[in-house]
């Protein structure tokens, strides 16, 4: 085995073997249509289809806002005024004042009475709120308490219903988070 030669016909076998192993095939190309149609957005789902007032229910901190009312039970005993309603309205025109620390610049009106998290001014049950189509599906609403925080519902449309998470976001530091989810049932208007 110390003969070179044998050492270069070995070596030599090696390259051939290495180089006639057959080439992987190129991946293929997808056609132009497939491609076009990946890379395009869906569009945002239309004001007027998300447009009306809904019934609001959240989840936070394993809370429900608001909480379910019991029935009243019978007697001279006073009852607790039942918890204030949450609401959201959604209206398909521009925003009469848009929200500068909004992440969008279409912004439509709208109004949010959310217990706790709101914060109405005198005399009314109701907070301003801005919202926007945020493509397919999705709709973002959003209002900043006098606390110097944003918050934003993030849902999806289905029906009469939009749903997702409400994000909790400080105008001072930036930092955000998840604080709950939430449910909103659009109202039947009677005929």
């Amino acid at each position: 085995m110390s003969d070179p030669r044998w050492r270069r016909a070995a070596a030599a076998a090696l390259v051939a073997a290495a180089c006639s192993r057959p080439q992987p095939a190129p991946a293929p190309v997808p056609a132009p249509d497939t491609v076009a149609a990946a890379a395009t957005p869906r569009p945002a789902v239309a004001p007027a289809r998300v447009a009306g007032t809904y019934n609001l229910q959240a989840i936070i901190q394993g809370r429900t806002i608001p909480a379910p009312v019991a029935p009243p039970r019978r007697g001279r005993a006073r009852t607790a005024a039942p918890p204030p309603a949450a609401t959201l309205q959604l209206s398909a025109t521009p925003a009469a004042a848009p929200d500068p620390t909004a992440s969008s610049t279409t912004q439509l009106a709208g109004t949010v009475a959310l217990p706790g998290y709101t914060m109405a001014p005198r005399g009314r049950t109701v907070q301003a709120a801005t919202w926007w189509p945020a493509g397919g599906d999705s709709v973002v609403v959003h209002w900043v308490t006098p606390r110097n925080a944003a918050l934003a519902l993030r849902g999806t449309v289905r029906g009469d219903t939009l749903s997702g998470d409400i994000w909790y976001t400080s105008l001072d530091s930036g930092a955000e988070f998840q604080l709950g989810t939430f449910t909103a049932v659009r109202r039947r208007t009677g005929r």
